[in-house]
């Protein structure tokens, strides 16, 4: 099937994922700044239509030799 007929190809490109520490997730107003931040950069900051938005909360930590545990750099 070609890519513009496929309903899933053409909504693959519009998923966005974003991993936020537990205290932004939950922190209402902060969380808000951060979709505004978010969906200024996809182009509207009142906006998300036409973007599937998954948020996660982080989940990702190193521990190195000393035993201390912090939060893993997420690039992508």
């Amino acid at each position: 099937m070609p890519e513009e007929l496929n309903p899933q190809a053409a909504s693959a490109d519009r998923v966005v994922h974003v991993t936020l520490p537990a205290e932004v997730a939950f922190d209402l107003d902060r969380f808000s700044k951060v979709q505004r931040d978010i969906l200024g950069k996809l182009g509207c900051m009142a906006c998300c239509s036409g973007w599937d938005i998954r948020y996660d909360i982080q989940r990702r930590f190193v521990v190195d030799a000393e035993l201390n545990v912090r939060e893993s750099i997420i690039s992508g």
